[in-house]
Order: C-alpha cells, then structure tokens, then sequence
C-alpha cells in the first residue's frame, strides 16, 4: 500500500491532530530533502494569512503581542514535534516578525510545493511479504511488521522507518549509509544483509549475516556487529552474543530457530506466522524451556504435531485457536 504526505496532512501534524500511523508518515517524510519545500509553503500559507489578518486591523501595541504569541505558539507545536527542524521555523517565523517588509519578501520568494511520496507495508497477523526499494535493497517483511520508506532516497542516506520484524539485503552504497530506524534505535549499514526484531513490549535484536552494521541508541554508539553477531536490547541493557549466520538467513525462508526459549515466546512467533491465537492450560507448561527449529511454511498442524513431539503437550485447533494442554 503507498500514501503521499500531502498539504492537508502536513497541516494536520502542525496542529496535533494527526494519528499515530500519520505521525510515523509525516516524520519519515520530513527526514527527505525535498519535503524542504512542501512544508515551508505550508508554513508560508499559514504566516501569510496571519499577517493579512493583523494588516487588515489597527496597529496596537496589545494587537501586535497577541499575534506574536499566537505565531510562537503555533511554531512551538511543531518545534516540539520534530526539533531538527527548529531552523525552518525560525527563518520564516523572522521574515514575519519583521513586519511588512517581510511579508512583502516571503510573498516574492514563496517556495514551490514539491511532492515526495512516501509509502509503506503493513503486514497484518499470518502475512509476510517482499519489498524492493528504489536503491536495488530487498526487505522481507514479517508478519504483524510495518515498514515505512520513500519512494527514492534522494538525501545524503537512505532512511526508513520498521516496526516489527524483517530481513535485509541491503544494496551497497558507501557514500550513502542505509538506516533503519527501530523507535530510538538506529542501525546503520553500507552493504550487508542483517535481520531486526523490533515488537512493542519486547527486545530489540539485530543479528548480521553478512557485513558490518552499527547499532545506536539516540546518540550512543551500543555496538559494531560483524557476520554471526547479535545484539540484543532490553530495558536500557545492551547483550552480545553469537548466532549461526544460517539461521539469520533462514528466517527469509521461513526457518523458526528456538534456542532454550519458552513455549510462550515460541507460540507468540508463531501467533503472528499463522494469524492465529495460542492459549495454555497450565502456566507451568507455558513457561517450559525447548530448543527447536519449526518451519513456518508447513501448515499449522504439522508444525504443531513437530513442537508437541518435542515438549510432550497435546493441542486443539478450533478454527484460529488453538489450545496447548
């Protein structure tokens, strides 16, 4: 599925009342060079129309402060929104507060809107999919993921947006560094393939099959990952730890690796793999520890008959649920 960040969205995220999806769309957006231009004319409609507002009315000491205020509240809402972009405010915002000399001058030089597409995939529960983007990278999507992505990078990297789980092949570009954005966290390749793990509610994971990949949180390096090298991250605490680089490249295939995991983090995989909803009986059999390889390509009951063989648990299917007992 693809969207446009347009005026009407832009105008919506200014004034707050954007949803949580249409923020994650216009943020990425506004990392692109070119929503320089969409977004100053949005601004320069807005500022313009408030200046024909006060030119229209007596010039008073009150009247003049009541628009000030009111133009610095307005800035404020969207410097808080995104603060990198302070500067676009700012020149604008000082053009005005000049007067009409100002007005006069951001009328002449009024910028053209230029439109930068940005698109994204949103697998629900028991979909994966693949995505191709415009530099030659290849992105598997896992199920319950989302990715948000330009439709071309024209800026000096390659930014996008994941929530969710997939595997990368990214294209190799060393004057352009490819970043996957996770929340806080930063990834950050120039030619390598690496698989994120990245669910609201639970840790973080890069592991890199091939290449180098640097991981960030904010501002802080968290750590330099090479071939078999996985990084988890969890309540502020950073882990490394070594992974069979088959197994990363596996999961595009299907290949679920459990390592003395519980049947409660297999089952939630496997929740999202077949859209599906796993209860327990016993808490205690929910909590038991197994190290399997499942494949979620076969269907359920087989891959189910493979985890029971293993773990001593009977199960019933009835349509989506499915209960261990």
């Amino acid at each position: 599925m693809a969207n446009t960040v347009t005026k009407a969205l832009l105008e919506k995220y200014l004034d707050n009342r954007c949803t949580p999806e249409e923020v994650v769309l216009v943020e990425i957006y506004l990392q692109q060079p070119g929503s320089d231009a969409a977004l100053n004319a949005v601004l320069a409609s807005r500022l313009e129309a408030d200046m024909e507002l006060s030119m229209q009315a007596p010039e008073d000491e009150v009247q003049k402060a009541a628009w000030s205020a009111r133009m610095r509240s307005r800035m404020g809402r969207g410097a808080k929104i995104r603060p990198m972009g302070i500067w676009r405010y700012a020149a604008i915002g000082a053009a005005v507060l000049a007067g009409v000399g100002g007005f006069t001058l951001l009328r002449m030089h009024k910028p053209a809107t230029q439109s930068v597409a940005l698109l994204y995939k949103n697998n629900p529960q028991g979909q994966r999919a693949i995505i191709h983007l415009a530099d030659g990278s290849v992105i598997h999507l896992g199920a319950g993921s989302r990715l948000d992505y330009p439709e071309a990078f024209t800026g000096e990297k390659r930014e996008i947006s994941l929530t969710g789980e997939a595997y990368f092949e990214v294209a190799e570009d060393p004057a352009h560094p490819f970043v996957v954005r996770t929340g806080s966290v930063a990834t950050t390749v120039l030619g390598t393939s690496f698989k994120i793990s990245a669910f609201g509610g639970k840790p973080l994971s890069v592991a890199v099959a091939t290449g180098k990949v640097r991981v960030d949180y904010e501002e802080r390096e968290l750590a330099v990952l090479t071939p078999g090298k996985q990084m988890t991250w969890n309540s502020g605490n950073a882990q490394l730890a070594d992974v069979a680089v088959a197994d990363i490249e596996g999961w595009q295939k299907g290949r679920l690796m459990f390592n003395s995991q519980s049947l409660q983090e297999v089952a939630a995989d496997l929740e999202r793999w077949y859209n599906v909803k796993i209860s327990f009986v016993s808490s205690e059999k929910a909590t038991a520890k197994i190290t399997v390889t499942l494949f979620g390509s076969a269907p359920l009951d087989k891959t189910l008959q493979t985890l029971a063989a293993g773990s001593g648990f009977s199960y019933k299917i009835n349509g989506r649920d499915v209960l261990i007992q």
